[in-house]
């Protein structure tokens, strides 16, 4: 299996610098909190202490630690909870568009991804839709050549049987089955399949090998003229 480097680490910078600065913001919060409460709850109760003593030091420490023990617990609460809000933008609409596929993937060619307003992957759901909607006008295609196929298969019957199968109708007919031919392939051929890469990259091999022996046998009859 071939693995891929990524070059480009910023795809979609909106979505990316805006998340970027929500983390950032998140940890700028933290830090500058965690500061401001131990240099305001240690320092003022070292001032506010008379004959400081190293006994009185570690009590100090020791209830600035604690406070700040629980101030911790806070803020990673508040985060989660956060998190969870802001996760929700991108975890709601991937959601969404797994149960759509499953969808899609079970023949339901009508369903459409819509994504409440605030939603991320925005993008994502219009180019879902874009497919969704072209696949259901290949199939409609393809319906309605299958319906002309089925009714010249009965007027060809009807006509072997009724015996009125002159030369002109049984060309009329051909060139009819000759033309849904070519609107099928016309429905197809913008799909492609592992089968059909397949046998391009053997006959890459083959082309490869035949221009490899082309080169020797030349190298061969050059010495041999030499």
């Amino acid at each position: 299996m071939t693995k891929y480097k990524r070059h480009t680490y910023l795809i979609k910078t909106g979505l990316q610098l805006r998340y970027m600065g929500i983390l950032t913001a998140c940890m700028l919060t933290v830090a500058m909190s965690v500061g401001w409460i131990i240099y305001h709850t240690s320092w003022k109760q070292i001032i506010n202490t008379p004959d400081l003593s190293i006994d009185k030091l570690y009590i100090i420490f020791e209830n600035v630690n604690n406070q700040l023990l629980w101030w911790i617990l806070g803020f990673i609460l508040i985060i989660a909870v956060i998190s969870i809000f802001v996760s929700h933008k991108i975890a709601g609409p991937v959601y969404r568009l797994e149960e759509s596929t499953k969808l899609i993937a079970s023949g339901d060619l009508t369903h459409r991804v819509h994504l409440r307003q605030g939603d991320e992957l925005g993008d994502l759901q219009d180019a879902f839709n874009d497919m969704s909607e072209s696949l259901s006008k290949m199939v409609y295609k393809d319906r309605e050549i299958i319906e002309r196929l089925a009714k010249t298969g009965d007027n060809l019957q009807k006509k072997v049987k009724d015996e009125k199968l002159t030369k002109e109708s049984l060309e009329e007919i051909t060139y009819e089955l000759n033309s849904i031919i070519e609107e099928l392939k016309l429905v197809t051929s913008g799909f492609k399949l592992i089968e059909d890469q397949n046998k391009n990259d053997e006959a890459k091999e083959e082309n490869k090998e035949n221009s490899s022996e082309t080169t020797l046998e030349e190298k061969q009859e050059k010495e041999q003229q030499q």
